[in-house]
């Protein structure tokens, strides 16, 4: 996958791209949420009851009755408070004003947070919402809406979720690092900054500013909470640092604590990872382990015995299995994958350095196509199949095979209009299609390419020559798997061939 943010978007750039994104809605659930707006005998509590089974219409109004106040107006924390500030009449009019999208047309990676959101919805709420009864509002909104600044992203860039779960989760590579590859930045100062500017609960904010700016206080509570076993010894040290004591017993740390449970538990229950989360929930309630483990347990497959969504991944499902079985962990397969070597990284530099030369060199398509097959090669590329489109995008026109038997693929095919194909089609980007993704993205891929890579983990580009996308790209090492520096290279492959693009279309004929 690309970068989504090639020329280092900026926070505020950002911002407004996903300010301006369109959030997808279940109709049925508009459908519900008019319907209790417009039953005369209901109060608002009814009615907001009704609504957060829907948490992206709860957002939005939420959101909406935010804007246009002054600074000066206090932003609402529920979505009763939001209710009545914009007023039934204008709450109605925003939900009809709103598009249907059927389910199947709704990204699986924005779909599968907002079960993750759910989730953390039932664990807060579970855990905390009895002991801590004043702040019950508090707790239930901002655990429902503590992902929504993630939304508009995945709307726009669902891939990006489908590579974090991969590489953060999966292959325990640093949160951090993989979201500056992707992003440009962190993820916790992206949704930092879009929850202060959507005005979102407060413990919300609250919330993204400790994993934004203070995560030291965090790493701090973590290590005293592994002496479990010795809680007066968690107290005295609690007694020694009184900031730190102070710190902990925040209450709007709660979501960030249940938020950490359930992006672990998201991957395996008995990883380290999951359990340090449910340690910090422990000494914050001061209740044992093993209470708090199966209180987490018990809730998770009560949610999911609610769910009708049997495409997507619930972590109850895995209370069956092994402790430590880690769903996102692929097997090694280092041994059937070959890094390319010094040689080929010497030629793939040359062909790279004369893809973007100035003037373009290339007088024809022709001569481009094997320039670019070339760099691919010295990627340690086995496979390459280049596809030019026509002007509609309706149609792929095999223009060069390597490593593929001309009788594999029919010259001309048509591509679809499922919803991946119109990822691809709208944008310059590019997906790995693994195990983990596999059987969900190949059924709305051409036919005619899945029959060529479907045994193999393979990667799947589109690239524009400034105006549209012109040419699809799929290639493999012929292998279960890519080697991470054959697919670093394929990274930036791709971003010359795209400088390559814009400066062939633009060349002085």
């Amino acid at each position: 996958m690309t970068s989504i943010a090639p020329h280092n978007k900026s926070l505020e750039q950002w911002i407004k791209q996903l300010d301006n994104t369109r959030l997808p809605v279940y109709k049925a659930h508009r459908e519900r949420a008019l319907h209790i707006l417009q039953s005369p005998n209901k109060s608002l509590r009814d009615i907001a009851q009704v609504i957060s089974q829907a948490p992206t219409i709860a957002f939005i109004i939420m959101r909406e009755a935010n804007r246009g106040h002054s600074s000066l107006s206090e932003p609402v924390q529920t979505l009763e408070n939001a209710l009545s500030r914009l007023g039934l009449q204008r709450c109605a009019t925003l939900l009809r004003s709103l598009i249907d999208d059927e389910e199947t047309s709704i990204p699986f990676a924005l779909r599968q947070v907002w079960l993750i959101g759910q989730h953390l919805n039932v664990q807060a709420m579970g855990l905390f919402s009895t002991r801590m009864a004043r702040f019950w509002h508090e707790i239930h909104w901002g655990s429902l809406l503590f992902l929504s600044p993630s939304w508009p992203l995945l709307t726009r860039y669902p891939e990006f979720f489908t590579e974090w779960e991969r590489r953060v989760l999966g292959n325990n590579e640093p949160a951090v690092d993989v979201e500056r590859e992707l992003l440009g930045m962190p993820l916790t100062t992206l949704c930092l900054g879009l929850a202060q500017h959507w005005k979102l609960p407060s413990w919300i904010i609250e919330g993204y500013s400790l994993l934004s700016d203070n995560p030291h206080m965090l790493v701090k509570a973590l290590h005293i909470a592994r002496k479990i076993e010795q809680p007066l010894l968690q107290q005295q040290k609690l007694d020694q640092l009184p900031a730190l004591n102070s710190w902990l017993n925040r209450p709007a740390n709660t979501l960030v604590f249940t938020c950490g449970l359930v992006m672990a538990a998201h991957s395996s229950w008995g990883t380290e990872q999951c359990i340090r989360w449910q340690r910090l929930i422990s000494l914050y309630l001061k209740d044992d382990l093993a209470t708090v483990q199966q209180t987490t347990h018990q809730l998770a497959v009560s949610h999911a015995h609610q769910q009708s969504n049997r495409d997507l991944w619930h972590p109850a499902q895995a209370l069956l299995w092994p402790w430590q079985t880690q769903r996102l962990r692929q097997p090694s397969t280092s041994a059937d994958r070959y890094a390319p070597s010094s040689e080929d990284l010497i030629q793939w530099r040359i062909h790279c350095t004369e893809l973007v030369r100035t003037p373009c060199p290339f007088s024809n398509p022709v001569q481009l196509i094997e320039r670019i097959s070339l760099a691919l090669q010295a990627c340690g590329l086995q496979r390459i199949c280049i596809m030019t489109l026509d002007q509609q995008a309706h149609y792929a026109k095999v223009s060069h095979l390597y490593g593929i038997h001309v009788k594999q693929l029919p010259n001309t095919f048509a591509l679809g209009t499922t919803p991946a194909i119109k990822h691809f089609m709208t944008q310059p980007t590019h997906l790995l299609i693994d195990d983990s993704n596999a059987s969900r993205i190949n059924t709305q891929l051409p036919a005619e390419l899945i029959s060529v890579f479907a045994d193999t983990h393979w990667m799947l580009a589109s690239l524009s020559n400034g105006n549209r996308v012109a040419m699809l790209i799929a290639v493999d090492q012929f292998t279960t798997a890519l080697h991470p520096v054959t697919i670093q290279g394929l990274k930036k492959t791709l971003e010359y061939i795209q400088r390559a693009l814009v400066l062939f279309s633009s060349r002085k004929r």
